[in-house]
């Protein structure tokens, strides 16, 4: 069992998940698994780790292992597994999450036991329903259900703000969009960032990319477009030199 214990930065506040202080003790050089320090500015965070003895050091934990999106019949609008299941795993995966989810009271709190196929006991499903949608994470049985609820507000709001008012269409008609929003957040399970304004400063630059490709792409098709709409004089179909008569054949047209 890793235990791992967590604070906040004095200087920004910012949650740090656990997922990060165990990188980040790997970073310091630490190779014993006991009580290290890991200091950072105002301060930093104390960093607390047990292990059995004879437990391997190098073992890499997936803190979440899915983050799911369905509305309330239950139709998935994103999944996103960080462990291998075949795809139809991953579909009862999703109908059994939605089962427990949906039936329980608005007024119990946001977290419970994982389902069998994702890991019973050993994982717990903390999730957020804003109107028609269900935002689950499926994670660690050892990770802060405060922090992953924090961590889900955090995603529905950088939602809100790179769409405009978020919705159920959005999610369907720009999934793409939703993956790379999630994708600045966690990456293989492990939190990455949890600072709204860096997230959506990246998503803004990973647009501005996209445009200014899909600029010179389309060079060729305005240069053929400028072409066609030039006015060039008719060529003459009938060239009369004294006697002599050429006739012009008909070449192709650009319109």
């Amino acid at each position: 069992m890793l235990t791992i214990a967590m604070s906040r930065t004095a200087s920004s506040g910012d949650f740090v998940s656990r997922g990060q202080r165990e990188l980040l003790c790997f970073r310091s050089g630490t190779e014993s698994w006991g009580s290290c320090c890991c200091s950072g500015e105002g301060g930093g965070a104390e960093l607390a780790v047990t292990r059995p003895a004879g437990a391997a050091s190098s073992r890499r934990l997936t803190m979440i292992k899915a983050i799911l999106i369905f509305n309330n019949h239950g139709k998935p609008r994103l999944s996103k597994f960080y462990q291998r299941y075949s795809e139809d795993t991953q579909q009862q995966i999703i109908r059994e999450t939605f089962h427990l989810v949906s039936k329980r009271d608005e007024n119990v709190c946001n977290f419970l036991e994982g389902g069998l196929l994702i890991g019973g006991s050993d994982n717990k499903l903390i999730y957020r329903h804003y109107a028609t949608l269900y935002f689950v994470f499926c994670v660690d049985s050892s990770e802060s259900e405060l922090g992953i609820l924090d961590l889900i507000q955090v995603f529905v709001e950088t939602l809100d703000k790179c769409f405009e008012n978020v919705c159920e269409l959005d999610l369907i008609f720009h999934v793409d969009k939703v993956h790379n929003i999630l994708a600045e957040m966690v990456m293989g399970g492990m939190v990455l960032e949890t600072n709204m304004n860096e997230i959506v400063t990246q998503i803004d630059a990973q647009n501005k990319l996209e445009k200014s490709e899909a600029g010179l792409a389309g060079a060729p098709a305005r240069a053929v477009s400028a072409v066609k709409n030039m006015n060039l004089p008719e060529i003459p179909r009938n060239i009369n030199i004294g006697d002599i008569s050429i006739k012009v054949p008909n070449l192709p047209s650009f319109k």
